[in-house]
Parts: C-alpha cells; sequence; structure tokens
C-alpha cells in the first residue's frame, strides 16, 4: 500500500463512520467529537514519536535541525494536552462507572505516558539494532557493502550500523595561507559534442594555464548563482556536492610544476605541494577526491555509492571538454591511494581519492610505466561500510605476486559547443507528455556507446514509455547499435515505484538504466566495484550532456531500491546490480 494510504488510513475510516452516523441521523455530541478526535491524536502522537526516534537512532535524519526542533516542541505541546484531557477520554471509553476506583489503581495520564515512552523505546532500540558487521576479507566486502546500503521496503533494519556523520561540512573547501594562482579562462570547448566524443580536436602547443582554468570550470566550476545556492557544471545527488579536484601539473604553459587544488567557489588553484614523482609523462594529471561527510549527512551508508557515481559526472565533463581542446584525457585504473592522499596532504578516510585522469596536450599515444597493484594495507575504519569499501577498493604499488535486437537509426550529431551544453544543463524535473523522437534517443544511446575508460562491467537498458516509433517496454542496448527488447508492455509506473516513487521517473518518456554484470565486475576485484561507479557516472552524463544539446531534458537518479530495479530490467541481483537511473523526456515548458 503507498506510504500516503498508510498515513490518512486511520481518518479515512474515522470519517467514513462519522459520514454513516450523520446519514443515520446520530450526529455525535461536542464532547463525543472531543473524546474520538483525541484518541486519533493518540495513534497520530505515537506513530510519530515512534517513528521519528528510530530515523534519528538509525542516523538517517538529525537529530537536530530547525523542522526537527519544531517537531520535538509540537509533540510535547500534543502529549500535555493529551494528558490534561486523558481522564475525559478514559472515562468515555470506559462507559458508565460501576464501581469506585479501587485504591492505588493506574490513572490514565500515567498509562497514556507508559504508551509513549514504550514506543520512544521501541523506535530507539530498532534504530539502533543492527550490530557492526565482523571485520571481513575485501573480497567479501563489496557484497556487504552493496547489501547494507541497499534500499528496500522492509530491509531498514539489515543496514549498515549507525554512523555520527556530524552536521554538513563546508561545500567548498578552502585553503588559507597558500598561493593563490588565478588561471583564467580560455575559449577551449568549441568543438560539437558528438565530434569532441568521436576524437580529441587536432591542436598545436602545450596545455596552457588558461585553458587548464577552462577545462577544471567545466568539469565541477560554478555555472550559475542563484537564490544563494552555486550550481555547479555537472549534478549530484541532492546538490551536495562531494567531489573535489586537485591537479598535478607538470607541463603546462604559465604554471610552475607542483600540486594544486582547485578552489571552484572563487575558480582559483591553491599551490598546496611540491609535485611528486610521477610515472606517466602527463603535462596535468587531475585527481578527484570525496568528501564523504558533505553526502553522508544525508544519504548515510548510502553516500558512497552517490559520490562515486558524482566522480563520473565530473569526470566526463572533464574529458569530453579535453578532446573539445584537443587533450587526449585517460582515466587511469591503478593508482596508489595512499601515497596519493599523503602528495595531497588529505587524510584518506574523511576525504579520499577517488579517481585519476591524465591530460596529454595534442597527443593520442603515451607510454606509463607498467606496476603491479595489491589491495591496500587496513586503514582507518571512523565512517564504518563507507570507509571499508572505500578501503576494499583501493590499491597500493607492490611486488609482482605469483602469478530481440533490431537497428536504431543513424545518430545525428551534437553541434552544440561543449562549453554551452555543460553551461546549460540542468536537472529537468518537469516533462511534457509528448513522444521523444526514435531519432533522438538512438542518437543519445550512440553518445552513450564510447569505449570503456575504467569497466567494461555497465550494461545500458532503457524503459520506453513515449518514443515516437518504438513499443513502451523494457529494452537492452547491444553493441552495434542496437536494441534489444527484454519486455513489452508499459512499465512507466514499474520505473517509478522502484525509484521511491520519485515522479520525474513515472513522467519521463524514456528512463536510462545503468547496471554492471556482477561476473565481469568481479574479474577486476574490489577495485571493479568502484571502476563500475565512476563508469556509469560517466555514461550517466553524456546521456544529460546529450539531452541538453538536443533541447531535452534529463534528470539523473541514484535513489531506487535495489532489487525492484534489477526486476525492473529482467535480472536479478545475484547477476546484476543496479547502479543509476536517468530520466529523459520533452522539457515542460
Amino acid at each position: 500500500m503507498p506510504k500516503f494510504a498508510w498515513v490518512v488510513l486511520p481518518l479515512a475510516l474515522y470519517g467514513a463512520w462519522l459520514g454513516i452516523a450523520l446519514l443515520r441521523r446520530r450526529r455525535p455530541s461536542r464532547h463525543a467529537l472531543n473524546v474520538q478526535l483525541s484518541v486519533l491524536l493518540m495513534i497520530y502522537l505515537l506513530a510519530t514519536a515512534g517513528l521519528g526516534i528510530f530515523w534519528v537512532a538509525n542516523q538517517q535524519l538529525p537529530v537536530f535541525d530547525w523542522h526537527y526542533l519544531f517537531g520535538y516542541g509540537t509533540l510535547l505541546l500534543v502529549a500535555l494536552h493529551l494528558w490534561f484531557n486523558l481522564p475525559v477520554v478514559w472515562r468515555a471509553l470506559r462507559g458508565p462507572p460501576r464501581a469506585a476506583r479501587p485504591p492505588g489503581r493506574l490513572r490514565p495520564q500515567w498509562i497514556a505516558a507508559a504508551a509513549i515512552a514504550t514506543a520512544l523505546a521501541t523506535g530507539y532500540l530498532l534504530g539502533i539494532a543492527a550490530a557492526p558487521p565482523a571485520p571481513v576479507p575485501h573480497a567479501d566486502a563489496v557484497q556487504r557493502f552493496h547489501e547494507q546500503s541497499s534500499l528496500s521496503r522492509a530491509g531498514v533494519l539489515r543496514g549498515a550500523p549507525g554512523i555520527d556523520w556530524g552536521d554538513a561540512p563546508p561545500p567548498f573547501k578552502r585553503y588559507t595561507g597558500v598561493p593563490l594562482v588565478d588561471p583564467g579562462r580560455a575559449d577551449a570547448a568549441r568543438a560539437g559534442l558528438s565530434a569532441a566524443w568521436r576524437e580529441a580536436t587536432a591542436r598545436n602547443g602545450p596545455l596552457r594555464l588558461a585553458e587548464l582554468g577552462e577545462l577544471l570550470h567545466l568539469a565541477a566550476g560554478v555555472t550559475l548563482r542563484r537564490g544563494g545556492v552555486a550550481l555547479r557544471a555537472a549534478p549530484s545527488s541532492g546538490g551536495l556536492f562531494p567531489s573535489e579536484l586537485y591537479v598535478l601539473a607538470r607541463r603546462v604553459g604559465g604554471l610552475a610544476p607542483g600540486v594544486y587544488h582547485y578552489d571552484a567557489d572563487r575558480a582559483l588553484l591553491a599551490a598546496i605541494g611540491p609535485l611528486p614523482e610521477q610515472e606517466d609523462d602527463a603535462d596535468a594529471t587531475v585527481v578527484l577526491t570525496a568528501v564523504f561527510r558533505r553526502t553522508g549527512h544525508k544519504y548515510g551508508e548510502r553516500a558512497w555509492r552517490y559520490a562515486a557515481a558524482d566522480a563520473g559526472h565530473v569526470l566526463e565533463n572533464l574529458r569530453v571538454a579535453s578532446r573539445a581542446a584537443g587533450i587526449d584525457a585517460v582515466l587511469a585504473n591503478r593508482f596508489d591511494e595512499t601515497r596519493l592522499a599523503r602528495a595531497l596532504a588529505i587524510d584518506g578516510v574523511d576525504e579520499a581519492p577517488l579517481a585519476v585522469m591524465a591530460l596529454h596536450a595534442g597527443r593520442k599515444h603515451h607510454t606509463t610505466t607498467a606496476r603491479r597493484f595489491a589491495t591496500a594495507p587496513p586503514a582507518a575504519q571512523a565512517l564504518g561500510a563507507t570507509s571499508a569499501i572505500q578501503q576494499a577498493t583501493s590499491l597500493r604499488h607492490a611486488d609482482p605476486p605469483a602469478r530481440q535486437a533490431f537497428a536504431l537509426p543513424p545518430a545525428g550529431a551534437a553541434t552544440m559547443p561543449v562549453a554551452r551544453a555543460i553551461a546549460e544543463r540542468r536537472s529537468q524535473r518537469r516533462f511534457a507528455p509528448a513522444p521523444v523522437p526514435l531519432a533522438a534517443l538512438a542518437s543519445l544511446l550512440a553518445d552513450v556507446d564510447q569505449p570503456d575508460q575504467l569497466s567494461g562491467a555497465i550494461v545500458v537498458h532503457v524503459i520506453v514509455n513515449r518514443v515516437h516509433g518504438l513499443a513502451p517496454g523494457v529494452y537492452r542496448y547491444v553493441r552495434g547499435h542496437q536494441l534489444e527488447r527484454v519486455r513489452a508492455g508499459d512499465f512507466a509506473a514499474a520505473a517509478q515505484s522502484a525509484a521511491l516513487a520519485q515522479q520525474v521517473i513515472g513522467d519521463a518518456a524514456a528512463v536510462l538504466v545503468l547496471a554492471a554484470d556482477r561476473a565481469v565486475l568481479a574479474a577486476d576485484g574490489a577495485r571493479g566495484y568502484r571502476h563500475a561507479f565512476i563508469e556509469a557516472g560517466l555514461l550517466g552524463e553524456r546521456w544529460l550532456l546529450g539531452a541538453t544539446a538536443r533541447g531535452l531534458g534529463a534528470c539523473p537518479v541514484g535513489a531506487f531500491y535495489d532489487r525492484d530495479a534489477a526486476a525492473l530490467i529482467g535480472t536479478d541481483m545475484a547477476r546484476t546490480w543496479v547502479l543509476h537511473f536517468a530520466a529523459l523526456g520533452v522539457p515542460a515548458r
């Protein structure tokens, strides 16, 4: 039953009973109405108090926030009102007195107080019921984390133990007392979107400081300030933006070699240290880290999933903008997190490296030093399951160890300049009922179908609701620019239900669903789990930018019931993990 129906059910039953009484000309007295409404108030008070304490104890809601403080005050006032009103209710419910009350018998107020205390205690105990998991090998950590961070209608008690995430950290990281460099911004990303995805634009000359400033801005900079909110170039779950960018500058015209942090708020580079030893010949290396508490204070243990997908959005912006400027951008699939954290002067726990992208100006072929990697050594797990999965997917340098388809229409090129597409991209949550042309969907899927950057585990599905020339159903996108029908029928309501009843998914003309083949993912060890989420973010950002360039609206969605989402695309969690949703439609005007 929908949540709203459960909430209104007592009121609906009472309203029905009252309506029948009025039809039978048995209008209740003011005294009777007072008693009946007090009983309803008690029901809602117990439910509100118990559920509120449950979610606070489970670390899914902040203990103190403005609307929660007012809510606590409201509960207190309601409880006091009921305290003084309960003797009247109690006498009415018991009926006419049969005998004098025996001495020492409990008063109704104390019975009500016991009921409220029981509701609060039950909610609190259930909220903290999950015991901390025992240490598990890295091979099992991915399975454990995915189960703990999965959403289900009945699985909240099986989630990860609560972590005190504290208050939200500042949305921007700022260094003080270090040299600051204003990189400026060059008009570097002028090539058309589709052309940039096919191949890097030809260029002459090294990477310049102003070009680097433009690329960092298009990756993660502030593109619009509205109502005191800084909107960024890449989307982020809940608008929390956990990603931070650092640059290891080696050969950048106008910039001394060294390690720099990109201050997205002020569009400045902060010089934070000397250049560490590098194992490739990149002109500059961009390191993306995640400040997990920015997302964790709201989303708990699911934060790592969102942070990894957010990283993919940022990195795809950086990759396509770099290619539009004639710079080859390559993601590293192996790097030493511990050494990187030390070079960036971060703790590797609250803020930790997620991805590394090397920038090579005007060179498509480059060499890297072959190194062996092993699982990273144990580290602090201050963030519980989030720290555990970050550690499980981290590596260190090590000595070598012992040893139904149909063709889609041709893709149409998106000619909107990269910089404009990134600047104009916004999450569209309201769609018109008009269908999306099949040619547009085909072009978007062709945009998504780029060579794998980090993971070959991603499987692309599309929920088709309103696409001109394509029957509704669930489709899988396969190599060769083809769609393979998985399930026929209208799945708009099922998709919306799987996505926590979010209207944007139910109203979409089509929904991109990105999933990971667990067998392929497992071949890359625990590291493959991180790579899969980042790869999903890369693909998702191509979908969003391609929609913007073609006048369509799109919106990423990371919250869904995992088991329902897997069933939606015709699989199960034993074989496939769903990682990401993204809605598509004609924007409502």
